[in-house]
Order: C-alpha cells, then sequence, then structure tokens
C-alpha cells in the first residue's frame, strides 16, 4: 500500500513539473548589423563610421503555453541609441523605399497558423499565413544555455547555415522568430557558428492566457495580398522617387 502510494505520489509531481513547463516566458538578446550601405571607398563617409558601432542588441519576449505562443520586440527595455549613430542610419537609408517591420507574431501549433502585426508605411497590418516548415537536421551536438542542456539542430536557408540550440526539457516546438518546429523549446540560435539569439531569462511561473488577443489593432490580410502590396507600393515610392530626382536635375540646369 505505501509503495503504490508513493509511486502515485511520484507520478503525479512528475506530471506537475511536465506541465509547468509548457507555460512560461523568455526574454532574448538579439545580435544585429547596422545598415550603413554601401560606404566602403568613400573616405569622408568612412571616417564618419569609424568610432561607431558595427552591432547593435535588442531584446525579445516569447511568452507560450501548450499550443500558443507569442514574439515581440521588448520596446520597454530598448536602449536609447545615440544621436549621431541616428543620423548615420538615416543618411545610409535616405531615399531608400521602405521595408515591413515586423513587431508581433502569433503562433498557433495547434492549427499550423500565424499572424503577424506588421508596420509598413505608418499603416499596421495583421498578416495572416500557414506556418512554414522548417526543414531541421538534428545533430549529436550538446550545448547548455542558462540551467538548460541543449541539442542542435541545423537549417540551411540559401548560403547561410543555422543551428538551433532546444531544450527537450522545456516539451514544446516555440522559438524566436523563424526558429521553431522542433522537440523542445530554441534557447539559442547561430548563424554559421556564431550566436545571434540567446535566451538570457526563463521564467516558467508565468502562465500566458489568450495570447491572440495581445497582438496590436491593423488591417487583416492574407499573406499573399500583403506581399503584393509591398510590392506595389515599393514600385510607386521608387517611381516617384526618380520623377523627384529627375525634376531636380532639371531645375538645377
Amino acid at each position: 500500500m505505501k509503495t503504490s502510494l508513493f509511486l502515485f505520489i511520484m507520478c503525479f509531481c512528475a506530471s506537475l513539473i511536465a506541465q509547468s513547463n509548457q507555460n512560461g516566458q523568455v526574454i532574448y538578446e538579439k545580435i544585429f548589423d547596422y545598415d550603413f550601405g554601401d560606404y566602403k571607398g568613400n573616405p569622408a563617409w568612412e571616417a564618419y563610421l569609424a568610432d561607431l558601432p558595427k552591432q547593435g542588441r535588442s531584446k525579445f519576449v516569447l511568452s507560450f503555453n501548450e499550443n500558443h505562443a507569442f514574439y515581440e520586440k521588448d520596446i520597454a527595455n530598448e536602449t536609447a541609441v545615440p544621436e549621431k549613430l541616428q543620423n548615420a542610419l538615416g543618411k545610409a537609408s535616405y531615399g531608400k523605399a521602405p521595408k515591413p517591420e515586423t513587431h508581433q507574431v502569433f503562433y498557433d501549433f495547434e492549427n499550423g497558423k500565424q499572424i503577424e502585426q506588421v508596420e509598413f508605411m505608418t499603416r499596421s497590418f495583421q498578416v495572416n499565413s500557414e506556418l512554414p516548415t522548417q526543414a531541421w537536421k538534428l545533430t549529436n551536438k550538446r550545448k547548455k544555455v542558462l540551467d538548460y542542456v541543449c541539442i542542435g539542430a541545423e537549417l540551411t536557408l540559401g548560403e547561410e547555415v543555422y543551428t538551433a540550440w532546444f531544450s527537450s526539457e522545456i516539451p514544446i516546438s516555440a522559438g524566436p522568430s523563424i526558429y521553431y518546429g522542433l522537440p523542445g523549446l530554441v534557447l539559442a540560435v547561430e548563424k554559421n557558428e556564431a550566436v545571434f539569439i540567446l535566451a538570457t531569462k526563463i521564467d516558467l511561473s508565468v502562465l500566458p492566457i489568450n495570447l491572440e488577443s495581445k497582438l496590436k489593432d491593423g488591417k487583416q490580410m492574407s499573406r499573399k495580398n500583403f506581399d503584393e502590396t509591398v510590392a506595389e507600393k515599393t514600385e510607386e515610392y521608387n517611381a516617384a522617387a526618380k520623377n523627384k530626382a529627375r525634376g531636380l536635375i532639371k531645375k538645377g540646369e
């Protein structure tokens, strides 16, 4: 009788631990390259950029439960960009067509769907699409991230090789951005063997509820229609920029 009771308690506790590890929140830090354009060969521009950082860091938050996840930029904890760096980035982007910027993503793993909250040309959109399937290849590599033993899985995108480090101790298939679909939570991502996304904090006591409601308002569109809209508006922007440049040349003649 005592043995049966002991086994029951052990199984019950193990079940609770597994369930608790299917809910929580992760803070990631992402390293990215600043886009200064093609400045090589321009002595004045090179001198201006010489003492500026070439990389930046941003924080992101992933909230998850058993079937859903929500990924967003941690705006509240963003570090202010120095004025000189802002000016350099503004100069480098001058005349370029605006690009869509994804601020939030809701993942529905149960139904294979996702909704992205995207800003484009000062407008907000909710872009609906199927969850892309990533062609991961499991490896025999191991690495410890925070207190979790992780397994490496590789993904080739174009000429780049990405390695996602996931932990089966947190048995959900979520991860930062497009790095998901593995038998455990992704805690770090490398590009060509250099880490550029890393979990800095994991809190499994958080119980996220109704994650889809966290999305900001925006015009609902399918991925196909949104991509067509971006292509159309980008073409219009480039045509307007060319006409403006022609006008300035004629004015100066």
